[in-house]
């Protein structure tokens, strides 16, 4: 079973940082053994009383994470050069993945250790991830999907890139609403679709749903990304199911009225716009936002969780799924299961600040501090079956 000690011993080799008050100093020393990453060689970590600089063996950086990753990109072209370094190799396990690798590094590392088997992560953009398998067709070396928003799983199922699966004691940690009914993909971690606002202006009490940053008193002072960027599709999904379509659409035009600046590329963007004194708040996805938070402990960025008492918070997931044309689908099952268990899904979601699954699990120090948060009960399968709807009253609306 996985010991925090182990996970923490891998943070602190790798420099992760898993919280804004992380600690630099070295608690010892490391010798790395051999499992791959792409963008970076992923190591397991083993304790050692000689410094890594001097042993045999040592992580080794091979490619970089492709290029042309922004939002709107969804018919995203693999990298080349990445793509060829990509080739499926018996016996090793390949993640394509979106989640920041400091967030699986020392996950991955202590369960390659477990298995000895070699974990290969390609890291890109979720809808970058689905060109790259429909790019690579039959000959894709990827072997579980690790990604972001049930609207990216579905899409994936509805272009044949997936194949079901059958991981039952992964399915005992994981409620119904968090899982596809046809066995495609399950969650592992969920996120809030929420408002983040700059307090140096803001108070928490200013702000109370996703239909009031409408009204004309949040006029020049809302940044939004663009309707093309999945995270707002799946919002919308939402806000139609709880408002129904017509007052939807009447809400989105008044965001779009009331925006200080034109529309962004995504969640990031919202953010330095807030930071820079651009607009005063915004929607973002919780764990960009607790991501955003790490790199810049000092900002002045609040969130709140939008929506208490107007039918809950939006949220989604971070989930898994394996590939049609996956090679190794006993290793991706074991993977799969092995995530899913209660331990390794809390240590998960604290290190991608997002919420574990299981009810049984606890949240990360860091989101408790966030407040207290009421979800929406829509399945989280719907961001994928209603997409059509939303994308076709987001374009009425005029936002998309």
């Amino acid at each position: 079973m996985l010991k925090a000690s182990d996970v923490m011993g891998c943070m602190m080799g790798h420099k992760v940082r898993t919280n804004v008050n992380a600690q630099s100093s070295a608690i010892s020393a490391l010798l790395i053994a051999s499992v791959s990453i792409s963008g970076a060689t992923l190591t397991a970590c083993t304790p050692s009383s000689t410094p890594p600089s001097t042993t045999s063996q040592s992580a080794s950086t091979t490619a970089s994470s492709a290029n042309g990753n922004n939002a709107s990109n969804t018919n995203a072209t693999p990298n080349a050069s990445l793509a060829s370094t990509t080739a499926a190799v018996p016996n090793q396990l390949t993640i394509y993945t979106s989640i920041d690798k400091a967030a699986l590094e020392p996950l991955l590392t202590s369960y390659a250790r477990q298995i000895n088997v070699p974990i290969h992560i390609v890291q890109d953009e979720p809808m970058s991830i689905l060109a790259r398998l429909k790019a690579e067709g039959a000959n894709s070396p990827a072997d579980v999907i690790l990604t972001e928003d049930a609207g990216v799983f579905s899409t994936a199922v509805e272009e044949g890139l997936l194949q079901p699966f059958n991981a039952e004691k992964a399915v005992a940690h994981v409620p119904e609403r968090y899982r596809d009914p046809d066995g495609n993909w399950i969650a592992l971690s969920s996120y809030a679709r929420t408002a983040v606002y700059d307090s140096r202006v803001l108070h928490t009490n200013d702000i109370s749903s996703y239909a009031d940053l409408s009204k004309l008193k949040w006029s020049q002072k809302l940044c939004l990304s663009q309707g093309k960027y999945i995270p707002n599709q799946s919002l919308v999904v939402n806000l139609i199911n709880n408002l129904g379509d017509k007052r939807t659409q009447e809400v989105m035009q008044g965001w779009l009225a009331n925006l200080s600046v034109p529309v962004l590329l995504d969640d990031s963007e919202v953010l330095k716009a807030i930071e820079s004194g651009k607009c005063q708040i915004g929607l973002v996805n919780s764990n960009r936002y607790g991501r955003y938070l790490q790199a810049h402990p000092d900002t002045p960025i609040k969130i709140k969780w939008i929506n208490k008492g107007y039918g809950g918070v939006s949220t989604n997931i971070t989930g898994v799924a394996i590939p049609h044309a996956a090679k190794h689908t006993e290793l991706a099952l074991g993977l799969i299961e092995w995530l899913a268990a209660k331990d390794q899904q809390s240590l998960y979601a604290s290190l991608s600040n997002t919420f574990p699954i299981d009810p049984n699990a606890e949240a990360s120090v860091l989101l408790k501090s966030w407040g207290d948060i009421e979800v929406s009960p829509i399945p989280v399968r719907f961001y994928g079956e209603r997409q059509v709807l939303a994308v076709d009253s987001m374009q009425q609306a005029g936002y998309y």
